[in-house]
Formats: structure tokens, C-alpha cells, sequence
């Protein structure tokens, strides 16, 4: 729940707020259209294996895209713009700074947080501070430096309202 807990803190609507809340969860939904055995791959991605891991931004939008529901719209969005990054270096189509949707640039944040703070098949969990350095080495390239700033600074708050 840390995209909401930034979506609180920026500010938004109460009606924003719960999009992201039901949208977020979705981001990865385009993961369903990928093999098992690369998703679960211990170890480093070949350069092949990371085009078709990138697929899952289009095959999530493809899912979402032309619902009625403002939330799913949102989920939309979110799945196809969240590897964006601040600098225009990510994908799927390279797109940087204001041209990403809110909702993905803070979906970015919190869910890189939360990767990094998590094991995964592929990675232990990293320590906190080792979490916090890189998440300030990203801002400005990876991230929105605003929305990690805010985020960093409200760490040990947002915290206590997730436990």
C-alpha cells in the first residue's frame, strides 16, 4: 500500500487514491502471458529472455485497455507505463518525465521499494539501507526525484500505517 500512502501525500483525491488502491495490484497482470520457467528463472536474464519479460507492459494494457470502470482504465495505464523511466531510458516506449502517467510514476516507486525490500527466486531481499541508497541513486533517472523525496522523507511513517 505505498502507492497510496504517496498518493496521500501528493495530494490527490480520495477518488485517486482508490483507483490506485484496486489498479496497482494489476500492474504485472501481463505477466500471466509469459512462460512459467522464465518468470521463476533463478539467476540473470539473457538478453532475449528481457524482450520477452518486457512484454508484459503490452500483453497488461492489451488485457485492461477500453474498460468503462475508471479503475481498470487506470490499471491500463499503469501496466503499460510503469518500466518507464524519469529519464525517458525505459520501456515499452521510452516515454520520460510528464509523459508517464502519475499513477505509473508513483506505482514505480513503491513497487521498486517493495522488490527490492523482497526475496525473489532470482535475489535475497536487500537490507533497508542498502534499499534507500538505491533508490536515491534512481531518482532522476529511474524515478521522478519528487515522488522518491517524498516517499524517502516519509519512510518511517508510511511504515507504521502498513503494520
Amino acid at each position: 500500500m505505498f502507492h497510496c500512502e504517496i498518493g496521500r501525500l501528493m495530494g490527490l483525491t480520495a477518488q485517486r487514491i482508490h483507483e490506485l488502491r484496486y489498479a496497482v495490484p494489476l500492474h504485472d497482470i501481463g505477466k500471466i502471458g509469459l512462460p512459467l520457467s522464465l518468470l521463476n528463472k533463478p539467476g540473470k536474464l539473457d538478453p532475449m529472455e528481457m524482450e520477452t519479460i518486457k512484454t508484459h507492459t503490452l500483453i497488461g494494457h492489451r488485457i485492461l485497455e477500453g474498460s468503462p470502470w475508471p479503475v481498470v482504465e487506470c490499471a491500463a495505464r499503469i501496466a503499460l507505463s510503469h518500466h518507464e523511466s524519469w529519464d525517458g531510458a525505459g520501456y515499452p516506449h521510452g516515454w520520460a518525465a510528464e509523459r508517464i502517467p502519475l499513477e505509473a510514476r508513483i506505482t514505480a516507486v513503491a513497487d521498486v521499494y517493495d522488490a527490492l525490500c523482497s526475496s525473489r527466486s532470482y535475489k535475497p531481499a536487500w537490507e533497508i539501507s542498502n534499499v534507500i541508497e538505491e533508490m536515491r541513486r534512481l531518482r532522476g533517472s529511474k524515478f521522478e526525484p519528487g515522488i522518491v523525496n517524498l516517499f524517502l522523507d516519509n519512510l518511517p511513517a508510511i511504515a507504521e500505517t502498513l503494520v
